[in-house]
């Protein structure tokens, strides 16, 4: 948790004249530097604190998007807290990544993440995924098709599948011995003598459990606005004394 000291000849001084303006004055100029100091992470800090700790960081603005502020609130100093973090906005297809943050900050295994593929970014593999390319659940071919050395019906199936892929729409999962992958049908082909070509690209491949290091990149962004803290109070009391003076 980071905390600031109020005990410099400076902040005494704005502390004492805000106490001698009125009984909520200093207060208010506590609360207003506290929602001050969250929306600074949320919109500053903490974007430059994920790129500096996320190798293969994409898109800075994701960190500004998927955040959001609780804000200080009443006139209880003793009590009084504004609060950031990472939220999903109820959108589905930020709803696995939101949730790893906590993770991503001390560390720890993760289970079934997904790892987006080159095809999944418009053939760059340092790119952003397409919108069309989010994984969404609800739109996924249900079940899961094994590609091995077994012919027969396990083939079948999987062609079978493979053709409701492409009529549907929706993307198909497969099991092979690299892995679990989301697959995209582009096209089927069937020659004269019955044989089925299937042209398709791999989205994004499942990780089943990937163990995380901390970057602790929610306190290193906490950590750089803090030192802000003190000019953010006296720019609050300033305030309250200039409204006093009207």
């Amino acid at each position: 948790m980071s905390k600031v000291e109020v005990n410099s000849e400076a902040l005494r001084k704005w502390t004492s004249n805000l106490e001698k303006l009125g009984k909520a004055d200093m207060p208010v100029a506590v609360r207003a530097t506290l929602n001050g100091a969250a929306f600074d992470v949320k919109k500053n800090t903490l974007g430059r604190s994920a790129k500096d700790n996320f190798k293969h960081l994409k898109r800075e603005t994701f960190f500004k998007k998927f955040s959001g502020v609780d804000k200080a609130n009443g006139l209880n100093i003793m009590t009084m807290r504004a609060t950031v973090g990472m939220l999903d906005m109820g959108q589905a297809t930020a709803r696995a990544a939101v949730s790893n943050m906590t993770k991503q900050e001390i560390g720890g295994q993760v289970d079934d993440g997904l790892a987006y593929l080159k095809a999944a970014r418009g053939s760059n593999i340092n790119g952003s995924v397409r919108r069309e390319n989010y994984y969404n659940k609800d739109k996924v071919i249900s079940g899961r098709s094994k590609i091995g050395r077994n012919k027969g019906s396990r083939k079948s199936k999987f062609v079978a599948r493979a053709f409701r892929s492409l009529k549907e729409n929706k993307p198909m999962f497969i099991n092979s011995m690299k892995g679990n992958f989301l697959m995209k049908v582009m096209s089927i082909h069937k020659s004269k003598d019955g044989r089925v070509k299937i042209k398709s690209k791999l989205l994004l491949k499942v990780r089943t459990s990937v163990n995380i290091q901390a970057t602790h990149f929610m306190e290193e962004a906490a950590a750089k606005t803090t030192k802000k803290l003190p000019a953010m109070f006296i720019n609050e009391a300033q305030k309250r004394i200039n409204k006093r003076m009207k």
